[in-house]
């Protein structure tokens, strides 16, 4: 037998929540606070045009919620999203713990906050990469694979790769990696 809250939970998603409800709200919500941030619909009395805000995040809103594929994809990759976040919430919470008494932040190693930005960052593309179905029902990741699987060991692709990669290295090493002491 369900319980009362499981059956609250398949009457939410009967009636739609799931599937139009909850991402018109998360897309209007980002829209709105990203109109409201840049301003770029210009302001009154120097605050932002709430009403022009909101007209222009709810018609988005919709837009999204008419795109089926962009529904399906907000709601298979974002729980997976949340767990990444809580995976990373438990290691800092880890190294936390060998902090001692003060303050966790990164504000010492700021290596770490990068490394683990680029982490999230990958993981993040790696998701929705992985979401998001082409025309033939294949993932991009795994069209992205699959020509990293086949072409991209073939010669004249390794050589630019190596080619481009010791010219990054080189123009770091010139202009940042080579400086030592407190010069220009």
């Amino acid at each position: 037998m369900a319980s009362p809250l499981q059956t609250s939970i398949d009457f939410l998603e009967s009636f739609g929540f799931f599937d139009i409800v909850l991402p018109f709200i998360l897309v209007f919500t980002l829209v709105f606070a990203i109109l409201e941030k840049t301003r770029i619909l210009g302001e009154e009395d120097k605050h932002p045009k709430r009403n022009l805000n909101a007209l222009v995040a709810f018609v988005i809103g919709l837009f999204v919620v008419a795109a089926t594929s962009i529904v399906n994809v907000l709601r298979d990759s974002l729980p997976v999203i949340t767990l990444i976040l809580v995976v990373l919430l438990c290691f800092m919470l880890l190294v936390g713990a060998f902090h001692g008494e003060k303050e966790f932040t990164f504000a010492e190693s700021k290596g770490w906050k990068i490394f683990l930005t680029l982490v999230m960052f990958i993981s993040v593309l790696l998701v929705f990469g992985n979401f998001i179905k082409t025309d033939s029902g294949e993932s991009w990741l795994e069209v992205v694979w699959d020509f990293a699987k086949g072409d991209l060991g073939s010669g004249p692709v390794v050589s630019s790769v190596i080619f481009l990669a010791v010219i990054i290295f080189v123009v770091w090493f010139v202009g940042w990696g080579g400086k030592k002491g407190g010069g220009e």
